[in-house]
C-alpha cells in the first residue's frame, strides 16, 4: 500500500510539471535566467516590461488569455526578478536579443510568436528585426517602440500637469538624466502626499493588486531597471523600422496611456498590422480580460493562424 501511495505522489508531481515548468538556463556569459512554461499551443515568448519588471506580473494577471492560446514561454531578463545579473554589466540590446536566441535554442524550439509589453516593444522590434525566421507572429500589448518619445512628450509632462508641479523646469530639461528625472518626479509627485496611481491603472484597486504581487517572490532582482536606460542602443527610435518587418503584428493599445503617449500608434508603420484600440490604460489587463482576448482570437484569425 505503501508503495503504491508513494507512486501516486511521484503521479500526481510529474502531471504538475507538464502544465507548469520552472527553470533555469545559463546564457553563454554566465548568466542564469529564469523561465516558467505555462499552457499549451505554438510557443510564445512573452517579453516584459519596465525595463527590469519581470515577467511574474503577465503571468499572474494575464495568463487567462495567454495560456488559452499559448505555450507561454514567461521569461525574466537578465538583471530582472529571478534572473541574476551579469558580471561585467552587458545589458546592451544586442545581448538581450542574443539571450532570447539562446533561450530559444535550449528549448528546441524551431520558430515562436513573441508577445511583449510596455518596454518590451523594444525589445521585440529589435529582435525581429535581426532573426525575422525565426519569429512567426508579434503580439504588442501597450508598447512602446521609442522610449525617449513616450517620456518626454508624454509621460513627464501630463504627469505634471495633472498634479499641478510647481517649478518643473528640472523634469522637463531633458540634458538631465531620464531616469533620474523620472525617479525625482514620482518622488516629488509622493512627496506631495499624491498616489500616482491614475497613470498606469484605471483604479487603486488594481495598482493595490500590482504592488501587492512583489511580495510573492522572495527576492527581486531590480538591477536591469536602474541601468538599462543608461544604454544608448535603447534611445533609438524603433518605429522607424517597422516598415521593414513584414511579420503580422497585433499592436494593441490604450487611448488613455499616459505611459506610452495616445498617439503612438499612428507611427507604426508593420506592413501586415491589426491595429485595436481600447478606452483603457497602460496596465488594463489587470481587470480587463475581454478585450485583449478578442483582440488575440481577431489577430490568429485575421492572418491565417
Amino acid at each position: 500500500m505503501r508503495k503504491i501511495t508513494i507512486l501516486f505522489i511521484v503521479w500526481i508531481l510529474a502531471s504538475t510539471s507538464m502544465f507548469a515548468q520552472e527553470k533555469y538556463i545559463t546564457t553563454s556569459d554566465n548568466v542564469k535566467l529564469y523561465i516558467n512554461i505555462k499552457g499549451e499551443g505554438t510557443p510564445c515568448l512573452f517579453i516584459h516590461g519596465g525595463p527590469g519588471q519581470g515577467s511574474y506580473y503577465w503571468e499572474k494577471f494575464a495568463s487567462d488569455f495567454s495560456e488559452k492560446n499559448f505555450k507561454m514561454i514567461y521569461l525574466d531578463q537578465r538583471g530582472s526578478g529571478r534572473s541574476s545579473s551579469p558580471e561585467n554589466n552587458d545589458y546592451s540590446l544586442e545581448r538581450m536579443i542574443k539571450d532570447f536566441e539562446e533561450v530559444r535554442e535550449s528549448l528546441e524550439i524551431k520558430d515562436w510568436m513573441i508577445m511583449g509589453h510596455s518596454f518590451g516593444g523594444i525589445l521585440q522590434t529589435a529582435y525581429a528585426q535581426k532573426n525575422p525566421k525565426k519569429i512567426t507572429g508579434i503580439l504588442m500589448f501597450q508598447c512602446t517602440l521609442n522610449i525617449t518619445e513616450s517620456i518626454e512628450d508624454s509621460h513627464i509632462p501630463i504627469a505634471i500637469k495633472k498634479f499641478d508641479i510647481p517649478n518643473s523646469e528640472y523634469f522637463l530639461n531633458n540634458s538631465n538624466p531620464i531616469l533620474e528625472r523620472m525617479d525625482s518626479l514620482y518622488s516629488t509627485i509622493i512627496t506631495n502626499g499624491i498616489d500616482p496611481w491614475e497613470l498606469s491603472f484605471t483604479s487603486i484597486e488594481e495598482a493595490q493588486k500590482f504592488r501587492g504581487m512583489f511580495a510573492e517572490i522572495d527576492e527581486w532582482n531590480t538591477d536591469y531597471s536602474r541601468k538599462a536606460l543608461g544604454f544608448k542602443d535603447y534611445s533609438f527610435d524603433f518605429t522607424s523600422i517597422t516598415v521593414d518587418i513584414d511579420i503580422p503584428v497585433l499592436y494593441f493599445y490604450g487611448k488613455q496611456d499616459i505611459n506610452v503617449g495616445y498617439n503612438h500608434y499612428i507611427r507604426i508603420k508593420f506592413p501586415n498590422l491589426l491595429l485595436y484600440p481600447i478606452e483603457g490604460k497602460h496596465m488594463d489587463f489587470i481587470s480587463n480580460k475581454e478585450d485583449y482576448s478578442k483582440a488575440i482570437t481577431n489577430f490568429l484569425k485575421k492572418f491565417n493562424y
